[in-house]
């Protein structure tokens, strides 16, 4: 069976909204239902899983971009029918404001600060990835609340070993892989991060289970086999 959906489907109900939320076009409350209920309906994290890998070398053509605020407003309308922004004279057309920014970022560079506050993005609300690796049948999704610091990983796939555990590993760049503990239950296995921790989960982060002694690995490092394994996109 195919696990990315042909290219001539048209998605419609659960397939549709499983597509929609890994576009990330869903109104927030209803993402944060959609996230609930990968949580507890294994088929729909299937279908959650299928799309992202479906859409996910997409991500690979573009750079993350923060939009503009007045741009997002205009966006938000058109999608969710917000309450239309009112229209302004825009600054970027102002001599005075180009002046007075150019101003004012030569002084924030000058004492070291220029950059830092000047460029500020707003983070994404969640993040998530689908993990898999060949030839091992477990198969995992993760959702992680940026506001709220926790990540929540189901299997959808596979089964947790008996006699052994499933130590889950956040992997950042060249960093060394750091444990974020073990895998509780085949439902939902919740972990808390801590801020510096949680920091180190974005676009690109690497998150991967591995089987170790029961209990986790002795060495604070990763020692069996990679059973699963994403990457960490924001939506």
């Amino acid at each position: 069976m195919s696990t990315t959906p042909p290219d001539d489907t048209v998605p419609d109900g659960d397939d549709l909204v499983a597509a929609e939320y890994v576009l990330g076009v869903l109104p927030i409350d209803e993402r944060r239902d959609v996230a609930r209920r990968i949580e507890t309906d294994k088929d729909f994290a299937r279908l959650v899983a299928r799309w992202q890998d479906h859409f996910d070398p997409l991500n690979d053509q573009f750079e993350p971009v923060s939009a503009p605020y007045h741009i997002k407003d205009q966006v938000d309308h058109r999608l969710f029918g917000t309450e239309a922004p009112p229209l302004q004279m825009p600054l970027w057309n102002s001599v005075i404001f180009w002046r007075g920014l150019a101003f004012a970022a030569l002084a924030l560079a000058l004492i070291g600060f220029g950059r830092d506050i000047i460029q500020r993005p707003t983070p994404p609300i969640q993040f998530v990835a689908s993990m898999a690796a060949d030839g091992s049948p477990v198969r995992t999704m993760a959702i992680f609340d940026n506001q709220t610091r926790k990540l929540k990983v189901t299997v959808v796939a596979g089964d947790m070993p008996q006699d052994h555990s499933l130590e889950l590993w956040l992997i950042a760049g060249n960093e060394s892989p750091l444990s974020l503990g073990i895998m509780k239950s085949p439902q939902v296995t919740e972990f808390t991060l801590p801020q510096p921790v949680a920091a180190k989960l974005q676009n690109g982060t690497t998150l991967a289970l591995t089987v170790e002694p029961v209990g986790g690995s002795p060495s604070g490092a990763p020692t069996g086999a990679i059973v699963a394994a994403g990457t960490v996109r924001g939506i």
